[in-house]
């Protein structure tokens, strides 16, 4: 599904709705379109696969309805731009937009796309680029608006999630298992995973992980032990990082060959706070591109990008210092209201 052709132009400006969803919780905004934030609220998960259909929906709802409740006057919402974790297919996104409509009535204009659009539209102001995502999951949007978008990755952890906080932590546990079966010389990464899980018998590590549910974030979170040991020169850490950061570099190498006029990568989630990771990547984007892309590490602003996205698709929408101007009131805005009281 190419994402960034199916947001329509916004007739309407004049008070924008972006909302940023995932896997764990939601944030909406309602602005103005000279980027006055009006109205912020944080709520439940969007993301239909692991909350389910219904409840989705009413999160969504509820997000927006409560963003608009923070407001100091009554507000009509005239566009609304939602980026949610889930959105795969047209279908995805109808389940999100029910949820909108129930809270946003006519004539107000509807956009439900995948949540790496706002990433990418804040990588480099809606210039050509590739944005790679690297938290819990992973996945790579190369787009230009006279191009389209196309997703490379993403394909969640059983098919995918490269390079990912799950793939190293994952890799983490499975040194338990080869260690004990003398297949590996991880020994301390092995002796770490132990420790924290306070278990003595491999056996004992299956119910730990696989009862009563697989849990991402918790697998994900035994990264932590690998880049610190990788850090401190642990040979075997390394060679973990080396491998998922490989994989990761080859993802974006195919963005990088599908896409022509694309010269800068933006790289949101939280493996980028570390250090080693961002130094291996950059090695291994070199090796598997063949040139030096200009990297950039935009930080927590993919609602800022579809706030300049729904300003660019609105009346009269261009590039410029106009522009500029609000997406940087609107990420103020952003930063206050999430630094306020509830």
């Amino acid at each position: 599904m190419d994402w960034l052709r199916s947001i329509p132009s916004f007739p309407d400006v004049s008070t924008v709705v972006v909302v940023d969803g995932g896997g764990t919780g939601s944030r909406a905004a309602v602005a103005t379109s000279s980027g006055e934030v009006l109205g912020y609220a944080s709520g439940g998960p969007t993301n239909s696969r692991s909350a389910g259909d219904d409840v989705a929906a009413e999160n969504i709802r509820a997000v927006i309805a409560a963003a608009l409740a923070a407001a100091a006057r009554p507000l009509a919402p005239t566009a609304v731009l939602v980026s949610s974790a889930s959105v795969d297919t047209e279908a995805h996104a109808a389940v999100l937009a029910r949820g909108v409509r129930q809270v946003v009535p006519e004539p107000a204009t509807i956009s439900v796309v995948a949540d790496t659009i706002g990433c990418w539209a804040a990588t480099a102001k809606l210039e050509p680029a590739v944005a790679v995502i690297a938290g819990t999951g992973s996945a790579v949007l190369a787009g230009a608006l006279d191009q389209g978008s196309r997703r490379f990755g993403g394909w969640d952890y059983v098919l995918g999630d490269e390079g990912s906080g799950y793939a190293l932590g994952r890799a983490a546990l499975r040194e338990v298992l080869l260690v004990s079966e003398g297949r590996s010389n991880g020994s301390f990464l092995a002796d770490e995973v132990r420790d924290r899980l306070g278990i003595a018998a491999t056996d004992e590590l299956f119910d730990l992980i696989y009862k009563p549910e697989v849990d991402k974030s918790h697998i994900a979170s035994f990264a932590t032990e690998v880049l610190r040991l990788a850090t401190q020169g642990d040979p075997r850490s390394e060679a973990l990082v080396e491998e998922q950061v490989r994989l990761l570099a080859d993802t974006v190498a195919g963005a990088f060959r599908e896409f022509t006029g694309i010269h800068t990568l933006g790289c949101f989630g939280g493996l980028w706070n570390q250090q080693i990771y961002r130094v291996r990547f950059g090695r291994a984007v070199i090796a598997a591109t063949g040139r030096q892309p200009a990297v950039v590490y935009p930080g927590d602003v993919a609602m800022a990008g579809s706030f300049r996205l729904v300003l660019r698709k609105g009346p009269g929408g261009q590039p410029g210092p106009a522009e500029d101007h609000a997406v940087d009131t609107f990420e103020a805005g952003l930063l206050w209201a999430k630094g306020s009281p509830a």
